[in-house]
């Protein structure tokens, strides 16, 4: 085959069972047709045949796949993309930003995909061409933190270890008598990048996430439960090799222009996606608070946790992916008077972690008080909230879970408890109340270790309502499910019409992805629109392997950076959305297959939360507000069929036509799945 430009041409499959690494070797017209990340993931799963009902997710038949993009390495924003069948039984696909991806394609590797089951605890140990299986043992029952600073120092290349060129002849004497030389290369330092899970993955709870770098996450739908069925700890890589380029110098002018329009965007930059509280609680209304029961504080005072008060209180440092001038991301340290919290190191938290497992747990409120209630406190216990905030996302972060589906579980089980659905005895004796972040930490670490109702719990929000419905019987604990697709909603409401359209949840190509874009499409009902927003970013985000956040940042560059980086010289803006079309198509199919679905609308797409039409907003400046005028119908029947309409699906079911798939060039891959289901 010939040489490829931005792509390397190899893909590792390593497979546990029987110890061995086989390199596939893509055709050029896949990567075309793929890109990478998510979409050529997908083509992965369906070819070897993943999507088959009869392939159990936690089993040795499921594929584990970390893929990256043609871009990933020498472009900025880079991420990595995990993409296999989730515990859940339907797609997984969840990104991650950090220098993992780029060591792997400068290691030569387009992606990483494991088969099979070790007979005990391992991880992959990659340095360029040579990939190793080796002992986890060492650190199997760590968390992802301490797991990943282990395994970083452990994994070296020849830069690391070979003889160093420094000799005493360079040093005088007196310098040559205090610090020998002693022939190393680089010595000590951890230059390798880890993909690992934490106890959570190990014991197979279902919302367990791939962490890297501490604080960094492929946070949804599991993936890190099927590492841990796998025996797999982590996935160790050191590259040297670099990122091939078609263009290097036309490359380069493009990522600078990228950068520099990054650097505009002063908000991201100064404090990340932290910035979001303020605007959420008292402009949108849609900050989760006590299990979506409020989307805002009626007393301004209180502190929605936003960027500068968090920065003034414990932010040590930025950190940034590579490439990426915004460094959002920011270490702190936790003060606190309690000492269960006090001097943990965390991150920031991200907008996600602040409203999933800070105001939907009632970490906010003074003791006693409502979200309506004045707020009597000081700045000190404003600081305490947030160090609960915190230490609450670390706990998540080093079992490495899933604080929003985490978030979303915790908060169910407060509603339970404050609408006495269920007892403290059915909590093995912990008391969950809002705000109570003892009683979180306690019932965590639970979850993690599957102990008692723990092995209930992590199986997921959906699973937990359904259990305690069944044993209670108290069907109406379902309604307090704040799940779409089975899986936690994030903290995004769909009632606000300041925030997201109902809609998007419902069609976005995993569930209840909060990043599916085509946002102000679904709000204005021009679902063609929607529709381009949404293959936008599946293809200029998670195929690519790019940060969501900087698509704007790539807006009418991302074909001129894929001629640059692989040469294809004929391809243009309306392939890169071409290739989001085939990845929504690939998910939905999926979906709908492994489940053996045979009414989607009824069996699938109608699992949504109650609350989204039954519970108007209670206070702020969208009181009332309510998601499709509270008729479940105008989604379903009206606004669902004519956006499957607009996208080549059947109106009915939603699944792609046989025309569409053609028109594709995906017929051929899953066109005998669609005819089974149309």
């Amino acid at each position: 085959m010939a040489e490829l430009k931005g792509m390397t041409g190899k893909i590792a499959r390593v497979d546990l069972t029987s110890g061995t690494v086989k390199v596939i070797e893509p055709e050029e017209a896949i990567y075309k047709k793929f890109l990478g990340g998510s979409a050529l993931g997908l083509y992965f799963l369906i070819k070897e045949g993943i999507a088959d009902p009869k392939v159990d997710p936690l089993g040795p038949d499921n594929m584990f796949q970390v893929m990256i993009g043609p871009i990933t390495g020498a472009g900025p924003n880079s991420r990595s993309v995990t993409i296999t069948k989730s515990a859940y039984n339907f797609i997984s696909i969840a990104t991650s930003g950090g220098q993992a991806s780029a060591e792997l394609k400068y290691a030569g590797w387009d992606g990483i995909q494991v088969v099979g089951k070790a007979a005990k605890p391992v991880y992959i140990a990659i340095v360029d061409d040579k990939i190793e299986i080796r002992d986890a043992a060492h650190v199997w029952g760590m968390g992802a933190e301490e797991a990943e600073m282990i395994l970083k120092g452990e994994v070296n290349s020849e830069v690391e270890t070979r003889e160093g060129m420094l000799r005493a002849a360079d040093l005088t004497p007196e310098w040559g008598a205090l610090r020998p030389p002693k022939g190393l290369g680089t010595g000590q330092k951890r230059l390798a990048q880890v993909w690992v899970i934490g106890p959570g993955g190990e014991n197979q709870v279902w919302y367990a996430s791939v962490m890297t770098e501490a604080g960094r996450a492929h946070g949804r739908y599991g993936p890190g439960a099927i590492m841990g069925s796998k025996n797999l700890k982590a996935i160790v890589v050191r590259g040297t090799k670099g990122h091939p380029l078609a263009d290097k110098k036309r490359f380069l002018e493009l990522a600078d222009a990228i950068q520099m329009d990054e650097l505009t965007n002063y908000s991201r930059k100064k404090y990340g996606t932290s910035s979001a509280g303020t605007r959420s609680a008292y402009v949108e209304d849609a900050y989760p608070i006590r299990n979506w029961q409020w989307g805002s504080w009626s007393d301004p005072n209180v502190k929605a946790m936003a960027g500068p008060f968090m920065d003034a209180t414990s932010y040590i440092r930025k950190q940034s992916c590579p490439g990426c001038t915004s460094n959002c991301l920011f270490p702190v340290q936790i003060t606190s008077e309690d000492p269960l919290l006090d001097g943990h190191a965390s991150d920031m938290p991200d907008w996600e972690a602040m409203g999933m497992v800070g105001g939907n747990l009632g970490y906010f409120e003074m003791p006693g008080t409502t979200p309506e209630d004045p707020f009597t406190g000081t700045h000190i216990d404003q600081a305490e909230n947030l160090a609960k905030l915190q230490y609450t996302t670390y706990i998540h972060d080093d079992a490495g879970i899933d604080f929003i589906e985490g978030g979303n579980l915790l908060a169910l089980l407060m509603e339970l408890r404050q609408r006495n659905l269920i007892t403290v005895d059915d909590l093995d004796g912990i008391d969950l109340k809002w705000g109570d972040v003892h009683a979180v930490d306690a019932m965590v670490k639970k979850i993690v270790n599957r102990d008692g109702i723990g092995d209930v719990l992590a199986t997921g929000t959906y699973n937990t309502a359904k259990h305690f419905a069944e044993v209670k019987g108290k069907p109406e604990i379902l309604k307090y499910s704040m799940t779409f697709h089975r899986y936690g909603q994030p903290a995004h409401d769909v009632r606000s019409p300041a925030d997201k359209n109902a809609l998007e949840y419902v069609t976005v190509s995993r569930p209840c992805e909060h990043t599916g874009g085509g946002g102000a499409g679904f709000k204005k009902g021009d679902w063609a629109a929607a529709i381009a927003g949404q293959n936008n970013k599946s293809a200029g985000s998670d195929s690519l392997s790019v940060c969501s956040f900087s698509a704007g940042n790539y807006a009418g560059k991302v074909a001129d950076m894929l001629k640059a980086a692989t040469g294809w010289t004929d391809f243009t803006e309306e392939d890169v959305v071409k290739v989001g079309a085939r990845q929504y198509a690939m998910s939905r199919l999926f979906d709908i297959h492994t489940q053996q679905l045979t009414d989607p609308l009824e069996q699938w797409d109608k699992l949504y939360p109650p609350r989204w039409f039954n519970d108007p907003l209670p206070n702020g400046n969208n009181k009332g507000a309510i998601a499709y005028e509270g008729d479940p119908d105008k989604l379903f029947t009206e606004a669902l069929p004519a956006y499957w309409k607009e996208r080549g699906w059947t109106e009915d079911k939603g699944i792609p036509t046989l025309e569409t798939l053609k028109d594709l060039e995906i017929d051929d891959i899953v066109g005998d799945i669609a005819k089974q289901h149309l």
